[in-house]
């Protein structure tokens, strides 16, 4: 499309519905701007000044849930239909709505439950390692050192086996 005043290529498109007639003008930068249909960008903008402006522009509401993974695309508006992440980067950018999620739905965020018969023993030797470390990283912060002995015994006992 050609600008309606000029013959450069068309970057900014209006569409005005007035009672169900549709009127449409397409423009370029230049001209759009000398006849004041778009405001002139300030002179330095940064990035962090440039996103808190698009920020306040949105909605609340398309604020909170339309985070997109940056590696694969997905936003999250996709994974709240159809129920699948786009890749494993997905679970770090959708975070906090992933932990919302998990908390409304099991009343937790970490899986206190059984462990699959099939996994191999290192794997559940190294999945109970990692949880007695947090343990214990818990007990010494809460300063329950008899815990936290105990726990550095256990962590032990499965490192030599």
């Amino acid at each position: 499309m050609k600008c309606l005043f000029c013959s450069k290529p068309a970057t900014i498109h209006l569409t005005d519905i007035v009672n169900k007639k549709k009127r449409e003008m397409h423009l370029c930068d230049a001209c759009a701007r000398e006849k004041n249909l778009i405001p002139d960008p300030p002179a330095e903008l940064n990035v962090p000044d440039l996103i808190q402006l698009v920020m306040s522009h949105l909605p609340a509401q398309a604020r909170a849930g339309d985070a997109v993974c940056p590696e694969c695309g997905t936003p999250y508006a996709a994974f709240k239909a159809q129920g699948r992440l786009g890749c494993p980067h997905d679970y770090e950018v959708f975070r906090e709505e992933l932990l919302q999620l998990l908390e409304n739905i099991h009343g937790e965020t970490r899986h206190v439950g059984k462990v699959p018969r099939r996994l191999p023993q290192s794997k559940q030797t190294q999945a109970e390692l990692m949880q007695l470390r947090k343990q214990l990283q818990q007990a010494v912060h809460r300063e329950a050192y008899e815990e936290a002995a105990r726990l550095r015994d256990r962590i032990r006992q499965l490192e030599e086996s």
